[in-house]
């Protein structure tokens, strides 16, 4: 099993990152946990059988293009033969930007592109069959997603404006001080950023700042000790019902299991 992350050749307001994932017959069958990382992708699953997604109430079975939406929680893939996938982690209002439509209704679903948006779909499929990869096919990606003409407002600029401060804070800011900051009421940042992003503000935080603080630990920059505290749980019981919440699992659980995909993707 191989995951590494690509990144892009220059700044832009679409795509943060690219990844590629090998995964041979040595790991084959795969059974993984996935946490979200608060954004929206499209990937790439070459494969001779479909991967499979299960969420709590919902199973994808999908290979070729696949649009992924956002989710709160962490959820299984499953899959019986070797695959290659090569994915496009947005930024979390990239697709919104691009598909112009309500993005909460992709929250927790992985749909064929195809299904979703035939002309992203065209424009994106004729890349992955001229048999590249790596850095040579992130650039062919970004030159072609530069072509596409961007739907924005001053929606999107405010919930840009409120994400970069998450950003900022790492998660550890709260909805309250987001609102002394942009001159807007909670219940209409609520209803943008969901349409937007996927979410609503609060989970969104609460997630990245989950999410931080996994990466931290699991690039081995700090004890969950002292992330716990630096990232401002009121004690480590606050953190543990996060983590059951996000994980669906115990801490002491999870630490003493392997990992490899999950602890691969969320080093930084």
């Amino acid at each position: 099993m191989n995951f590494r992350y690509i990144e892009c050749t220059s700044t832009n307001q679409l795509v943060q990152n690219f990844y590629e994932f090998n995964v041979g017959d040595e790991s084959i069958p795969l059974s993984s946990k996935i946490l979200p990382t608060a954004q929206s992708h499209i990937i790439f699953i070459d494969s001779d059988s479909n991967l499979e997604t299960n969420f709590k109430n919902a199973t994808f079975n999908n290979k070729g293009l696949v649009i992924i939406g956002q989710s709160y929680k962490s959820y299984a893939i499953k899959a019986n033969t070797p695959l290659f996938i090569f994915g496009i982690n947005f930024h979390p209002t990239a697709l919104y930007k691009i598909l112009k439509t309500d993005i909460s209704k992709l929250t927790d679903k992985h749909i064929n592109l195809s299904k979703i948006d035939n002309i992203l779909f065209e424009l994106l499929e004729p890349i992955f069959k001229e048999n590249i990869k790596g850095e040579t096919l992130a650039k062919r990606l970004e030159t072609q997603l530069s072509k596409l003409d961007l739907y924005e407002c001053k929606n999107t600029i405010l919930v840009d404006d409120v994400i970069k401060v998450i950003y900022n804070k790492e998660g550890k800011i709260n909805v309250e001080e987001l609102l002394k900051r942009f001159p807007i009421s909670q219940k209409n940042l609520e209803i943008q950023f969901k349409k937007i992003v996927g979410l609503t503000p609060i989970k969104f935080i609460k997630l990245y700042k989950f999410l931080s603080l996994m990466k931290q630990y699991e690039s081995k920059k700090s004890s969950i000790t002292k992330l716990v505290d630096y990232y401002e749980y009121y004690d480590l019981s606050h953190f543990t019902k996060d983590f059951k919440l996000f994980m669906n699992q115990k801490p002491s659980d999870y630490f003493k299991s392997d990992n490899e995909l999950l602890n691969n993707y969320l080093k930084v």
